[in-house]
């Protein structure tokens, strides 16, 4: 049985990709929308594609900090300062190492589109391009024109289903014992380290 903010966090991302796909569905091709940083034109359908995408991440940004202060038991202290403080404490305290969950390598390649499209309108960032961040897209099948990244339809179903199975699996990591029997429970055990 999985969490209650488990199942809030795979409702919630199923309703945003559904509420995408039923407001963008049948809407005949938009104009191109005014040109708004260093040439990059796009037009209402990327952008939809691109906020859903940036919800989509988020979604599971919030789930795993929620995570976090449950598995704390909500004890007061420092607010984490970010995603690399979540998950330092998750594998600090919790023996959760994240980068082991399933579907990591593919989540982080959508934090790093997340991040030009919220930090960039869409183009790589300096700093990501000096961390060589570019070339996660080959992992996730998002396209790359004129350094910017290029979200598909096809990009942004998998990137929902990404944030499916990352959840589900960090869901069964946060409490093998109870969870599963032992070949499942081992699992987990090695996957947090």
């Amino acid at each position: 049985m999985m969490l209650d903010i488990t199942e809030g966090a795979l409702e919630e991302l199923t309703t945003t990709y559904a509420r995408h796909n039923a407001t963008t569905t049948g809407r005949p091709p938009a104009r191109s929308l005014r040109r708004y940083r260093d040439g990059i034109v796009g037009d209402a359908a990327a952008a939809d594609r691109a906020a859903c995408w940036l919800r989509l991440v988020s979604v599971v940004e919030i789930y795993t900090e929620t995570l976090l202060r449950r598995l704390s038991d909500e004890q007061p202290g420092r607010a984490p300062r970010g995603w690399s403080d979540v998950t330092e404490s998750l594998k600090r305290h919790h023996n959760i190492d994240v980068a082991a969950v399933e579907g990591w390598a593919r989540l982080d390649a959508s934090f790093t589109v997340r991040n030009a499209v919220a930090h960039g309108l869409g183009r790589f960032t300096a700093r990501q391009i000096e961390k060589g961040e570019p070339r996660k897209m080959r992992l996730i099948a998002v396209q790359v024109r004129d350094g910017a990244v290029v979200i598909t339809p096809e990009a942004l179903a998998a990137c929902a289903e990404t944030c499916r199975v990352f959840v589900t699996a960090l869901d069964a990591c946060s409490r093998p014992s109870t969870a599963f029997g032992p070949a499942q429970t081992e699992a987990c055990r090695r996957l947090s380290g």
